[in-house]
């Protein structure tokens, strides 16, 4: 029973149409349900009073008739006509009880909300006026000939107040919410396109610094170190060993241009990379550098900001293993996820506050800048659009460097 009741308020309702518009359409079906619930209830009113049923049978008949092209045209989505064919039936159906079917029992009063209901259902001003005079005229009208009301009253007058009063009332309040809503609207599309303009303008300063990072990621040092520990395996006649770091060499060249025009990749990737880096500095370093890395095989299937943990292993071994003079240059990187995913990059180099010192030296001899400075503008961005505790720390040791970097991850 409840599924066919909201099916009756329902008809009509469209997924394009407004809220606002889909509303009124359900309080239309609603009318329509209760007159034709209130049928049957004054028929039976009618039986226990005694009064004439012909000329009431043959109105409620009508009115069945016209309630099923109101739902009709409803149906067919013609909103207008149903409203005006609507107004215009009970209007219709008053006049005939209140002057021809049941006179003298006050059904003419139903004319003070017509023009009411007319303002929340249609939007267009004529039409609520006309039914505005239309109901006046009905209500007063016919008393110049049935005389329904006493002589010398004031009722009339006082009627024609309300009506006008009420009317201009709701009426102006009525412009006023649509004065209101358009400001409303007006105000979300101005926030929406603000919205738009700084979601692209933080995506072109992301990409701008991604490529900024990726253009300090692999310094020429690198490259050229690289290059000159697999030429010297070929001087010395090691061909496989050349072969071998040849091979590495050229997949992360690959895989650094690859990867440069994503913003996240997945961790194995990432993981990959990391390694070929690190096996490409042990050439280059020999028995001295010793890496670990941990937390590998707890990591699950996740993507994490590109151009980043390579970076900070790199200003590691650049500014801190390079320049240790005595023992093993030792680097462990440690990988942790849980809301966050966390690399901690520990080396038992010179430490921070000398390698502060190295970086200062090398930019002013117009060596390649440090890619540090982009990667933390990269991650502030990131902070602002994850709102999350992003970035990167250092903590101190007792010997060499701590880093945390903290990067936000996708599934």
């Amino acid at each position: 029973m409840n599924s066919i009741v909201k099916k009756i308020f329902d008809t009509g309702i469209q997924n394009t149409k407004g809220t606002k518009e889909n509303k009124k359409i359900k309080l239309l079906n609603i009318f329509c349900f209760t007159w034709s619930v209130m049928i049957p209830v004054i028929t039976i009113f009618d039986i226990i009073f005694g009064r004439e049923l012909e000329g009431s049978l043959i109105m409620h008949g009508v009115s069945y008739i016209l309630i099923a092209f109101i739902f009709y045209f409803q149906s067919k989505q013609f909103y207008t006509l149903a409203r005006v064919l609507f107004l215009s039936s009970i209007i219709g159906v008053t006049f005939v009880f209140a002057n021809y079917t049941t006179p003298l029992n006050l059904i003419e009063n139903f004319y003070f909300v017509y023009p009411l209901i007319a303002l929340i259902l249609v939007d267009k001003k004529w039409i609520n006026i006309v039914i505005l005079v239309v109901c006046f005229l009905l209500y007063f009208v016919p008393n110049l000939y049935y005389e329904h009301y006493p002589k010398n009253t004031i009722l009339p007058v006082l009627v024609f107040s309300v009506f006008v009063a009420a009317f201009v009332i709701l009426n102006y309040a009525e412009t006023l919410n649509k004065k209101h809503e358009k400001e409303l609207l007006l105000n979300k599309e101005q926030l929406e396109q603000a919205f738009l303009e700084l979601e692209e303008r933080k995506k072109s300063e992301l990409a701008s610094l991604q490529l900024k990072a990726l253009k300090a990621q692999m310094n020429p040092h690198f490259l050229f170190n690289a290059i000159n520990s697999i030429q010297n395996l070929i001087l010395t006649n090691n061909k496989e060993e050349a072969y071998k770091y040849l091979t590495k060499f050229s997949l992360l060249m690959r895989e650094s241009l690859k990867t440069s025009e994503k913003s996240f990749i997945g961790f194995d990737v990432e993981l990959s990379m990391l390694k070929k880096y690190l096996e490409l500095e042990k050439l280059r370093f020999g028995e001295d550098f010793i890496y670990e890395i941990k937390g590998e095989k707890e990591i699950q299937r996740i993507k994490i900001p590109s151009s980043v943990i390579q970076s900070f292993i790199e200003n590691a071994i650049r500014y801190g293993l390079l320049h240790k003079t005595d023992g093993k240059k030792i680097i462990t990187i440690e990988f942790y996820q849980s809301k966050i995913f966390t690399c901690v990059i520990t080396d038992n180099g010179i430490g921070i506050e000398a390698s502060k010192k190295v970086s200062v030296l090398n930019t002013k001899s117009n060596i390649n800048e440090s890619s540090i400075i982009a990667i933390q503008n990269r991650l502030q961005l990131l902070n602002e659009f994850y709102k999350m505790d992003i970035g990167v720390s250092y903590e101190e040791v007792e010997e060499g460097t701590k880093v945390v970097i903290k990067l936000p991850y996708t599934i």
